[in-house]
């Protein structure tokens, strides 16, 4: 009688399967991590573009862009149209041409005491078209600045990720009543198509917001610490000012990639490899961190006749 014996995996057999697996996986994550990111980049150059096209339907509707409504302490009331007498800003205007015409009547027909309430509820309301998906953290973020005038203190806040584009000049941008700002969405202004002298498909509209990624999900950051319905404050709109005559802050609103430790509120920028902008003809075009400086302020200007060489 014979006997046949059964021979098993050694140890050192087993480990270096382990280990070949293991190699194979770190191959294969790159990659996924890369099919994802690409996949997140259109869905944010569609979120522009779905708002680039609603401020373009506001416009043909109202005659003028949306207006960036009063400032921080404000948000949007459906009771006071899209004038000069409108508190919110652009995200909030637009929202009829998005298919939010719910969330934007929250208020409407309501008393005083209502609308204060049901505007604290819109300020936590998330919409999923104003975020990037690559900076995850959709749900409402907790309030550290409290204080409104027309709305009961909140307890959180819903983000956008996009900006207006306010322009090239800084100067006055504090004031809400400002008119002298040389972008599109600003202040109570709301800019005409025909007021755009270099072109519409020469002017930033709207584009991706830098932000701190320590600050994604948390409301400390002075970029970072209203949500989408509010008025003129820079959560909402940015600028691309580069201040050429002073070499210690030249480019200081030059585009740049979310990054750790660098807390900036006026530029664009975002998460991904480009920054994305849609322009004031409703296209959308993925841009390079290293455009120059003086491009990047001509984009931010629709009326200073200057050409742009890239």
């Amino acid at each position: 009688m014979t006997t046949q014996s059964r021979r098993g995996f050694t140890l050192i057999e087993l480990l270096v399967v382990i280990a070949i697996i293991a190699v194979l996986i770190g191959l294969l994550l790159p990659a996924v991590q890369k099919v994802r990111e690409s996949a997140n980049r259109v869905r944010c150059m569609n979120n522009l573009k779905q708002m680039a096209l609603g401020c373009l339907l506001h416009e043909s509707t109202v005659n003028r862009f949306p207006s960036n409504g009063f400032h921080y302490r404000f948000i949007g009331d459906p009771e006071k149209g899209n004038g000069v007498d409108q508190p919110g800003g652009w995200h909030f205007n637009i929202l009829p041409y998005i298919e939010q015409q719910n969330l934007y009547g929250m208020g409407l027909g309501k008393s005083d005491a209502e609308r204060r309430e049901t505007g604290k509820q819109m300020n936590a309301t998330v919409v999923s078209l104003f975020i990037c998906p690559s900076r995850g953290g959709a749900a409402p973020i907790k309030s550290v600045f409290t204080a409104f005038t027309n709305i009961n203190p909140p307890s959180h806040f819903a983000r956008s990720d996009y900006a207006g584009n306010g322009g090239s000049n800084t100067t006055g941008w504090s004031s809400y009543m400002s008119t002298n700002q040389t972008g599109v969405i600003f202040s109570r202004a709301g800019t005409k198509l025909e007021e755009i002298s270099d072109g519409a498909s020469n002017t930033y509209l709207i584009g991706e917001r830098f932000l701190n990624p320590d600050f994604y999900n948390e409301g400390s950051s002075g970029g970072n610490d209203q949500g989408w319905a509010g008025g003129h404050d820079f959560d909402n709109y940015r600028a691309t000012d580069y201040r050429s005559s002073d070499p210690t802050t030249s480019s200081t609103y030059a585009p740049r990639r979310d990054r750790a430790g660098v807390n900036i509120r006026e530029s664009f920028g975002g998460p991904h490899s480009t920054f994305q902008m849609a322009f004031c003809d409703g296209t959308v075009r993925s841009m390079s961190y290293s455009i120059s400086p003086e491009n990047h302020n001509r984009y931010g200007n629709r009326m200073d006749g200057q050409v742009i060489t890239e």
